[in-house]
C-alpha cells in the first residue's frame, strides 16, 4: 500500500507540472503589486492588452505556457496583466506611453522603466529578453551607461541602435548602426552585417537588401533579410516576386524553420484577406479562398491565426452557398477566439 501511495503521489506531481507551464499573474491594484515586489525585492513584469488584440492572445498561449519562460517569470520577477482600456489600465498606459499591443513593461519597485518589449515575439526571444531586463543588463539605460565610459564599443552600440530603431527613432538609430560600421568595417565582431542589414532597412530599398544577401550569404541574418524582401514585395501586392522570396527561403532552410513558418503563415493570411475584400467574391475566389486558408493552417495550428484561417473558410464556404461548412468554420473560431466579428459573421450565417 505504502509503495502505492508514493507512485501515486509522483503521478499528482507529474500532473500538477504538466498543468502549472505558465505564467502566474497575480491580481490587484498597481500598487498592491510594487509593494510585493518590495518585499520580495523583485522587478514586475506588466502585460499591457486590449479584448481586441490577437497577438496578446498569441502571447498568452504560446509563449506564456512555455516551460522555461514560465519557470524563470514566476521564481524571478512578479507578473501582472491589465487591460489598457479599462479602469486603472487608462491611465497606467497613459502615464508609460503605452499605444501598441501587447506591450509588456519591466519597472523596479518603485515604479520606474527598466525597459519594454513591444509587439508579439516568440518564446526563443522573449526569454532572453525577459533575463536581461530582470538582470539590467542590454536595456537602454545600462547600454547607454556603457557607452557613456566607451563610446568606442561595437555590441553596445548595435544594441542601442536596434533599441533605437525599435522604438521608431530611426535617425537617431542610424547614428549608432553607422559607427558600427566605422568602428568595425571588417565584421570581426560580428555586429557590422547585422549593422548593415538594419541601415538597408532604414532606407527601405529593395536592392540594398539584395546587396547584403550578396555580401553576407551567411550572415545569420541573411534569413531575415530574405523574409523583409518577400514583406517589401507583399506590400507592393507583387505575390509573384513574394513567392519567389519564401521559395528561397524553403530551399535554403527548409520547410520545419519556426521564422520562415511563421512568416509565410502571417503571408498566407494577407493574401486571403486580400481575397475577402473584393467587392464581390466569385465561385473562383473562393475555391482560391479555400485553397490558401487550407495551406495556411498548416502554418497557424495551434496560434490564435488558426481562428483567423477558419474565420476567412466560413466567409468562403458561406458566399459558395454551404452554410454548414460556413457555420462549421465559424465556430472553430470563435472557440479558438471570441471575437466580434467573428461573432457577427455567426449571425450572418444564420439570418
Amino acid at each position: 500500500m505504502k509503495i502505492k501511495s508514493i507512485i501515486l503521489a509522483i503521478v499528482l506531481l507529474v500532473s500538477v507540472k504538466a498543468f502549472s507551464n505558465e505564467i502566474h499573474f497575480m491580481s490587484g491594484t498597481y500598487a498592491e503589486v510594487l509593494a510585493k515586489a518590495k518585499a520580495e525585492n523583485k522587478v514586475v513584469m506588466i502585460d499591457f492588452f486590449t479584448d481586441w488584440c490577437k497577438w496578446c492572445v498569441e502571447l498568452d498561449k504560446k509563449v506564456y505556457t512555455v516551460d522555461e519562460v514560465a519557470d524563470f517569470a514566476n521564481t524571478n520577477q512578479v507578473n501582472w496583466k491589465i487591460d489598457a482600456e479599462k479602469g486603472e489600465g487608462i491611465e497606467l498606459a497613459k502615464k508609460f506611453g503605452v499605444s501598441g499591443y501587447p506591450t509588456v513593461l519591466y519597472v523596479n519597485s518603485d515604479g520606474e522603466e527598466i525597459d519594454r518589449i513591444v509587439g508579439y515575439f516568440p518564446a526563443k526571444e522573449f526569454l532572453p529578453l525577459m533575463k536581461d531586463y530582470v538582470s539590467g543588463k542590454n536595456t537602454m539605460k545600462s547600454l547607454k551607461q556603457t557607452l557613456s565610459t566607451n563610446p568606442d564599443d561595437v555590441e553596445a552600440n548595435f544594441r542601442l541602435g536596434k533599441k533605437t530603431a525599435d522604438a521608431e527613432n530611426m535617425e537617431e538609430a542610424k547614428k549608432y548602426f553607422d559607427k558600427v560600421v566605422t568602428l568595425d568595417p571588417g565584421n570581426k565582431s560580428g555586429w557590422t552585417d547585422d549593422a548593415e542589414l538594419y541601415l538597408a532597412q532604414i532606407k527601405n530599398t529593395p536592392a540594398d537588401i539584395e546587396a547584403f544577401i550578396n555580401k553576407y550569404p551567411d550572415s545569420d541574418l541573411a534569413k531575415q533579410a530574405y523574409i523583409y524582401l518577400a514583406e517589401v514585395s507583399l506590400e507592393g501586392n507583387d505575390y509573384t516576386k513574394a513567392d519567389g522570396y519564401y521559395k528561397k527561403l524553403f530551399d535554403k532552410y527548409g520547410k520545419n524553420d519556426e521564422d520562415i513558418t511563421f512568416a509565410y503563415g502571417q503571408y498566407l493570411l494577407t493574401k486571403i484577406y486580400s481575397i475577402t475584400k473584393k467587392e464581390k467574391l466569385t465561385k473562383e475566389d473562393c475555391g482560391n479562398g479555400i485553397k490558401l486558408a487550407n495551406e495556411c493552417l498548416e502554418y497557424v495550428k495551434g496560434g490564435v491565426n488558426e481562428a483567423s484561417c477558419y474565420y476567412y473558410l466560413s466567409i468562403f464556404y458561406f458566399n459558395s452557398g454551404d452554410k454548414a461548412k460556413a457555420n462549421e468554420c465559424i465556430d472553430k473560431a470563435l472557440k479558438i477566439f471570441d471575437r466580434k466579428s467573428f461573432r457577427e459573421q455567426k449571425e450572418k450565417i444564420n439570418k
